[in-house]
């Protein structure tokens, strides 16, 4: 299974978002999995890509070309990318299921994005696991209810967002993806 995540490149950030980073790079790598990651040595990006790398699983970073010096060694694979959009496109062809941890504008960004691809693509099998750690996302989440309830769009593409409150949750769910894949 290849499993992108997105998450923050910042450093300073609360010690509950690094220890669930830790624990889904953890998963991943343990069920041999492969991480499809933006490739950015910093932050959540640095743990849970350690994560993964210490428990036997793969890495690839896709890194636009703005930011290779911060890019991750260490990872199995380096992609380029002209920039960010380029960098989304190709994190969903690679990835077979998206893991949103928590982030800033870039992730949110990165989530809508994904969210919408997903919605017009023929694959019906990819979906998005959104950690809402801490309430993070609520109002992304009633945002996205109310443009339902105002008929902007339709509730059947909410199948493919599953929301986890724990990392243990985040797991669980990707426990019960990587039996059906």
């Amino acid at each position: 299974m290849r499993v992108a995540v997105f998450c923050s490149s910042r450093e300073n950030i609360n010690e509950l978002y690094k220890e669930s980073a830790q624990i889904v790079g953890q998963w991943i790598g343990s069920h041999g999995a492969t991480l499809i990651y933006g490739g950015v040595d910093k932050g959540l990006m640095r743990i849970v890509s350690s994560a993964v790398k210490e428990t036997g699983g793969r890495t690839v970073g896709i890194v636009p070309i703005t930011r290779l010096e911060v890019r991750n060694v260490f990872d199995d694979e380096l992609i380029q990318a002209r920039d960010l959009n380029e960098r989304k496109a190709k994190m969903l062809s690679l990835s077979d299921v998206f893991v949103v941890l928590p982030g800033g504008y870039g992730t949110l960004d990165e989530f809508i994005s994904i969210f919408t691809s997903l919605a017009f693509a023929d694959n019906k099998t990819k979906q998005i696991i959104l950690l809402n750690q801490n309430h993070l996302f609520d109002n992304t989440l009633e945002q996205i209810k109310v443009m339902i309830q105002e008929r902007l769009m339709e509730q059947e593409l909410m199948w493919r967002v599953k929301v986890a409150s724990t990392p243990q949750e985040c797991c669980n769910i990707l426990d019960e993806l990587n039996i059906t894949q």
